[in-house]
């Protein structure tokens, strides 16, 4: 796939990254393969805000089982959602799916923000190319 056909999600996650304080700055996370950025509770307004006027859909524990079977089973598989969590998911572009991930820390002080794709063809997308994708939409190493 060619990164031109997903040029919109690319300016989703820039539009989104206006609001990450520069205190949070995007990471790498190896562990998911995920871009992180921990967010101070006091900016959980300013940032969540955002995410819901950017994303398609909102989901969390109660409502995850009404997603299209694709992104239930991903989340299921991969993470599984609990109370307070929260999934902002697009509508596919090019059989692909940008989420973010919104999870609370148990210490009530941070919220763990990721961004993600997921395939939703029968294209399946490669560990490194969700890397290279979603590093160069958000400008990191």
């Amino acid at each position: 796939m060619s990164p031109n056909d997903l040029e919109a999600l690319e300016s989703i996650c820039q539009r989104i990254s206006l609001n990450i304080p520069e205190k949070s700055p995007w990471r790498w996370d190896k562990e998911f393969n995920l871009a992180l950025a921990v967010i101070d509770r006091q900016d959980e307004i300013m940032v969540e805000l955002p995410l819901t006027l950017e994303f398609s859909h909102k989901w969390d524990f109660t409502t995850i089982d009404n997603a299209d079977a694709p992104v239930r089973d991903h989340f299921q598989a991969s993470f599984g959602i609990v109370p307070g969590q929260k999934v902002f998911t697009m509508e596919p572009v090019n059989g692909v799916v940008l989420y973010a991930a919104w999870w609370p820390w148990g210490d009530d002080e941070r919220i763990s923000l990721r961004l993600g794709l997921i395939s939703v063809s029968d294209k399946k997308l490669e560990n490194a190319e969700v890397k290279s994708l979603i590093c160069r939409w958000l400008k990191l190493d």
